[in-house]
């Protein structure tokens, strides 16, 4: 068995030192969970190292995150439940997944929807206060009183 110091999986270069769950959840739209689901499931032990893996251990690695659902992970653990366009529960990575949050982003913008204004005008989206943090621009400092 050889070691490689470079694995290419998935249009991401990994190091070869890491260990295989840590190593998976470098790539865009594979969180950890996800990874360690996918060792579980391939039998390939959380401690092994992704330089030692085989060709043909990769390629199982690549059909499982490109598929994560048929190969027998739960369906909340991808990001995409039941797609809009396909209404199917689908795992997108790497440039696809940007530009489909992208795309997401211009829809709610363009339905005019809580979160899409909230976008628009680059406010936080998800509850948080926005007293204090979050500020854009130029600050306005407080002028001193005078007696």
């Amino acid at each position: 068995m050889s070691f490689r110091h470079l694995v290419r999986i998935k249009s991401t270069d990994l190091e070869g030192h890491m260990p295989v769950p840590m190593g998976l959840s470098r790539i865009t739209g594979v969180n950890t969970r996800l990874a360690q689901a996918i060792a579980k499931i391939l039998n390939i032990p959380a401690s092994e190292r992704i330089g030692f893996l085989t060709d043909a251990k990769i390629k199982e690695i690549e059909t499982v995150i490109s598929d994560p659902v048929a190969a027998g992970i739960p369906a909340w653990l991808v990001n995409r439940r039941k797609d809009r366009q396909t209404g199917d529960n689908i795992h997108i990575t790497e440039a696809q997944l940007i530009l489909q949050t992208k795309q997401d982003i211009e829809r709610y913008i363009r339905i005019r929807s809580r979160r899409g204004i909230r976008h628009q005008f680059k406010l936080k989206v998800r509850g948080q206060k926005t007293r204090t943090h979050g500020k854009r621009g130029t600050t306005v400092g407080v002028s001193k009183r005078r007696r």
